[in-house]
């Protein structure tokens, strides 16, 4: 009885282990991953449209910062959507997003963290202090995951 009993532990252990470990695998697939190709610190925010406005979410550096409390400061608030200091993206950094946010053809709004610590929301759009950069899926699904700005934009 008590072998069986620990054979049902050990068991119970083993499931759980195999669950969360699943769990993360399944959380790490559902992002899509970009690098920051630029040489400034940018808040990256996708949109379907293009159109600042539409902004529904914003992508997050890949390296975790939720721990500093000292960062949690608010530097902007765009339509409901809090973007805090440390969600900065740095150069040559990744930054993941959710990619059920992303569709076929997405634009991505960077707004310098410098524009943002010094202008208001309303500042940066009507100053267009912002760039945007376009991404499409290519024919197997993937996107240019380099996040640079156009030529255009210099």
């Amino acid at each position: 009885m008590h072998k069986t009993n620990s054979n049902i532990c050990i068991i119970g252990v083993v499931l759980f282990i195999i669950c969360l470990f699943f769990s993360c695998v399944m959380d790490i697939a559902r992002n899509e991953f970009f690098v920051n190709c630029t040489n400034d610190t940018l808040f990256i925010c996708p949109s379907h449209c293009n159109d600042i406005d539409s902004i529904y979410d914003r992508a997050f550096p890949f390296y975790s910062q939720l721990s500093r409390k000292d960062d949690m400061e608010v530097l902007l608030e765009v339509n409901g959507l809090y973007i805090h200091n440390n969600e900065a993206i740095f150069p040559d950094s990744t930054c993941r997003t959710d990619y059920y946010l992303l569709s076929d053809t997405c634009y991505f709004f960077l707004i310098k963290w410098s524009d943002a610590k010094r202008y208001s929301w309303d500042e940066i759009r009507e100053q267009k202090r912002y760039r945007t950069w376009v991404v499409t899926r290519d024919k197997d699904g993937n996107y240019d995951k380099n996040i640079r700005y156009l030529d255009s934009d210099l």
